[in-house]
């Protein structure tokens, strides 16, 4: 297996050696590999730089058999600061009678005496790229929990079990409704059913989330004054590791505000589209400044799209970076494990590696399990921000699409006053072109025609 000088760099070691020649020697030549290794002579040395410097210590190689305490009892006292730091013990045959206890301790691995440093320095890779990945994984999930409170902090969000019934609901929802948390959980989803809201809207909710179907619309909820909000509502279901349904996620915007601007969009339009034609030319300098007024919206309104739509992708960019990563990471650890495994197969110690491998499995299975979840975790969250952006983008373009179609009335509008007012000028030209030949008819013409015609005298 190769090493990779760039991953141990990341290590800091404290090294605990009895015998001065093996202790610097080993150290110094350590040293040129690890980010930094602290030295110390004997086991109650060790716990003192152990304490001392226990921040920036990332595994501890020791000797076993050694004068004051032993490596068992130092790795004992540092358990109590510390359960999880690696440990890996150097030891001779002839330190079988320690063994049991290391055990106990979990300590990651055991490498014979007179040490062979190229079997050490495999042991310390595998190490430093499990810490490694670890460090990443959890710098994701810090990420993607920032993603959630984004999402929190945004959005009404309502949890319930597999029998729809309500074991969630954030801050803004109850601030939106009124309800406490407390009223609600336990409930029903459809208790939030407003009564103008058709029950068959929550039978194709119920449907779809037992199906394992996801559920997009608008509904219209009750508040617990019984007032209403109105919001662009996405359901999801959630499930456990065996793909079992355990209940579904709620995501909903609220847009009563929007609605209701519309609606004054709506009656000013109409109120706007009878003035028109009843205004005279001084009116039009109005109907001008409405005119750029919208064109203005307009404007802005392609900017906010272009900016969310540009946001989104920069989520989702983010998001799929971040999964392949998780995998990459995932598919790394199974290698370094599986290797692991293998060269413990090969070992001539049976007591050592058969309880040595006991514990790797547990360890292995315990970094699956979480690996499992974070990528779970992932995939919702994606999904969780991508249907939040769509939403906010499908709004503004309904918005645009308004306002474009208010725009274009008003034209209408004023080209049809235009036309009027064309034509009210060709009438009157068309009676004084009348006037002028009747003029020229009674000066020109056979007075007993004229007086046929006009009925003069």
């Amino acid at each position: 297996m190769s090493i990779d000088k760039d991953v141990l760099k990341r290590l800091r070691a404290l090294y605990v050696e009895d015998d001065d020649n093996i202790r610097n020697e080993l150290s110094s030549l350590l040293s040129n590999f690890f980010g930094k290794i602290f030295v110390a002579k004997d086991g109650k040395d060790g716990i003192e730089q152990y304490v001392k410097n226990s921040g920036k210590i990332d595994v501890i190689i020791s000797d076993i058999n050694m004068p004051y305490l032993t490596g068992i009892e130092m790795v004992k006292r540092i358990r109590e600061h510390n359960k999880e730091i690696p440990v890996i013990f150097t030891t001779a045959y002839s330190d079988n009678e320690y063994l049991a206890d290391a055990i106990k301790l979990k300590v990651y691995d055991y490498i014979i005496k007179p040490i062979d440093i190229r079997n050490l320095l495999v042991v310390l890779n595998e190490l430093a790229t499990i810490l490694h990945q670890n460090e990443l994984i959890a710098k994701q999930n810090e990420e993607l929990e920032k993603y959630k409170d984004v999402i929190d902090v945004n959005n009404i969000v309502i949890k319930t079990d597999a029998q729809m019934k309500i074991v969630y609901v954030n801050e803004l929802f109850c601030k939106t409704t009124n309800f406490t948390s407390e009223e609600l959980i336990g409930s029903e989803l459809s208790i939030l059913k407003h009564s103008d809201t058709d029950s068959k809207i929550y039978e194709e909710i119920y449907s779809s989330i037992l199906s394992n179907n996801q559920w997009k619309g608008r509904i219209k909820n009750r508040t617990k004054e019984n007032g209403y909000y109105i919001s662009d509502t996405y359901i999801i279901t959630t499930t456990d590791d065996n793909n079992k349904i355990t209940g579904s996620l709620c995501v909903q915007k609220d847009i009563t505000d929007e609605i209701t601007k519309k609606r004054e969009v709506q009656l000013a339009l109409m109120k706007d589209k009878g003035d028109i034609f009843i205004k005279s030319k001084a009116g039009s300098a109005e109907q001008t400044v409405v005119i750029n007024n919208l064109k203005h919206d307009i404007k802005q309104l392609q900017k906010e799209v272009i900016s969310i739509k540009t946001e989104r992708d920069k989520y989702l960019y983010k998001i799929e970076n971040l999964s392949k990563d998780n995998k990459k990471l995932r598919s790394e650890l199974n290698y370094y494990i599986s290797n692991e495994q293998k060269s413990k197969k090969d070992s001539t110690f049976t007591l050592k590696t058969n309880k040595e491998n006991a514990d790797l499995k547990i360890q292995v299975k315990k970094l699956n399990v979480k690996l499992e979840d974070t990528i779970e975790y992932y995939e919702k969250k994606c999904k969780q921000i991508e249907v939040t952006s769509q939403i906010e983008i499908e709004e503004l373009e309904q918005e645009l699409h308004d306002m474009k179609r208010k725009l274009g009335k008003i034209e209408n509008a004023e080209m049809m006053e235009q036309k009027i007012e064309y034509w009210q000028e060709k009438a009157k030209a068309e009676a004084k072109k009348a006037e002028k030949m009747e003029k020229e008819i009674m000066q020109t013409g056979d007075k007993s025609l004229i007086q046929r015609i006009f009925g003069t005298r």
